[in-house]
């Protein structure tokens, strides 16, 4: 475990305010791309979805990579018993009776028909997926403590099958376009942080949050509890769902978090003179004063409040005219996004967050709705005034507590492609591009900070004020523009 110095002195560099060492400012090539549009989905690991895919680094080159152990280091001897894995309002009675997965071997198994009428439009219960169980659960790099860190036990080994997944939209551009095996989310744990990751590479700031919002861990660095700010010792970070002083649920009583103002990357568009916007389904609704059927209506449709990242900055504070201003210029509802793709008005740079029925996040999302909607945006920008000339980059923004046999980047070994914070587990990410590789799988190591430099070159912007941004690949790398 390192020690408290180190660990600040970690997490000092992970949020540190200078300047990385310089980057190239443009990819050779990158011109070409008009318009990246970020489609941002929830909750899945790349074994989870594409564990199956064939030629990818998957289940079948695990090998014992799989096995789950017990603290003491023992391996189990099934996998510990899952409880009411689809006990959801939405799913048909008879699996939300299914008390128990019952004695499964210690290794991964396939959902889709473990139980009849299992298939990728039933719904499976949620998995914790919090910072400090994350780092617990991948443990070092082993990858063999996540069945004994969920609080979902043995679903955290569940895949999806080839056969299952061969027909979706998902599955068929990953074939066409290019497919990356190695692409990791931003930080350990979950949304509301991998959110805040994928806007600026950086961590949230709490200065002196309330005592009783620390999370705990135990001599070993292994969590005891988690709660929504970093443990004692750990720095004055949120890393667990938190809410926006500006935007959220009312649900958190009076410990909400404060202003954010690090750099993000619609900043260094806007000092560019770059357009850009963060299109989110449920948005419209949720900035204004609603009636009881438009709360029922959010409610029903899992609007996340803690999925909308850039409300947590100080930049889009609604109190100010400016800040209305700003939010109205670059936060728009995704009812928006089809007309400015048809018309050709689409921002250059565009991230997508759909509702929470669209999102494939477990508990109150299926596989079958998100992937419908994947398909539907790829189709409107293949059909569009952008279509010889876009990038759609598809991808999750966390593993949703799912097992992933990929040991993350370490610190000791990567360098300044891992910190304190992150990457986490390995996440789906597909490119759509008329510049991506044809039939292709990418093993280059990404993370969530890669989309950001990509952005970056492609618009020669400064760099954002993160260590990790000036260390991670860009995903500039995927691209072929024929020179």
């Amino acid at each position: 475990m390192m020690n408290r110095l180190s660990l600040l002195a970690t997490a000092a560099y992970a949020c540190s305010t200078m300047a990385p060492p310089a980057l190239a400012q443009s990819a050779q090539g990158l011109e070409k791309l008009s318009h990246i549009l970020v489609l941002y989905l929830e909750n899945r690991s790349f074994d989870n979805m594409f564990g199956e895919f064939p030629g990818a680094n998957g289940i079948a080159t695990a090998g014992d990579a799989v096995i789950q152990h017990n603290r003491d280091g023992t391996p189990f001897a099934t996998l510990p018993v899952t409880d009411k894995p689809f006990d959801i309002t939405k799913n048909p009675p008879e699996l939300r009776d299914v008390t128990s997965l019952g004695d499964l071997p210690n290794q991964p198994f396939v959902i889709d028909g473990i139980r009849p009428g299992v298939t990728t439009a039933t719904f499976t219960r949620d998995l914790i997926h919090a910072f400090y169980t994350h780092r617990s659960q991948i443990h070092g790099g082993r990858n063999d403590w996540f069945a004994q860190f969920s609080d979902a036990k043995g679903l955290t080994m569940g895949h999806y099958s080839a056969a299952a997944l061969k027909d979706s939209n998902l599955w068929r551009l990953a074939v066409r376009y290019t497919l990356l095996d190695n692409f990791f989310q931003g930080a350990l744990g979950g949304s509301f942080f991998n959110h805040i990751w994928l806007v600026c590479a950086c961590t949230p700031v709490w200065p002196d949050p309330p005592k009783e919002l620390r999370s705990e861990i135990d001599e070993k660095g292994i969590v005891v509890r988690e709660r929504r700010v970093t443990a004692a010792g750990d720095g004055d970070y949120a890393v667990n769902t938190t809410q926006s002083i500006f935007l959220n649920n009312g649900r958190q009583g009076g410990d909400l978090l404060p202003p954010q103002t690090s750099v993000t990357i619609g900043d260094r568009l806007s000092e560019k003179g770059v357009d850009w916007a963060w299109y989110s389904g449920g948005w419209n609704l949720a900035i204004k004063s609603r009636t009881a059927d438009e709360e029922k209506q959010l409610t029903d449709l899992a609007f996340q409040w803690h999925h909308q990242p850039f409300a947590y900055f100080a930049r889009f504070d609604p109190t100010n005219e400016t800040g209305r201003r700003e939010r109205e210029r670059h936060l728009k509802d995704a009812s928006q996004l089809e007309a400015d793709i048809k018309t050709g008005t689409l921002p250059p740079v565009v991230l997508y967050k759909p509702i929470g029925v669209l999102n494939q996040h477990p508990g109150y999302a299926n596989l079958v709705a998100a992937d419908e909607e994947v398909g539907r945006i790829v189709g409107l920008m293949e059909d569009s005034p952008m279509k010889d000339s876009f990038a759609v980059i598809i991808t999750y923004d966390e593993f949703g507590g799912f097992f992933d046999h990929v040991s993350p980047p370490q610190p000791s070994i990567a360098g300044g492609r891992a910190d304190f914070f992150g990457p986490g587990s390995r996440v789906p990410t597909i490119i759509v591009s008329p510049f991506a590789r044809k039939g292709t799988i990418d093993h280059t190591q990404y993370d969530t900070t890669s989309i950001l430099r990509l952005i970056g070159e492609r618009h020669q912007l400064a760099p954002l004020p993160s260590a990790r941004y000036g260390a991670v690949e860009s995903l500039a790398k995927a691209f072929d523009f024929g020179n």
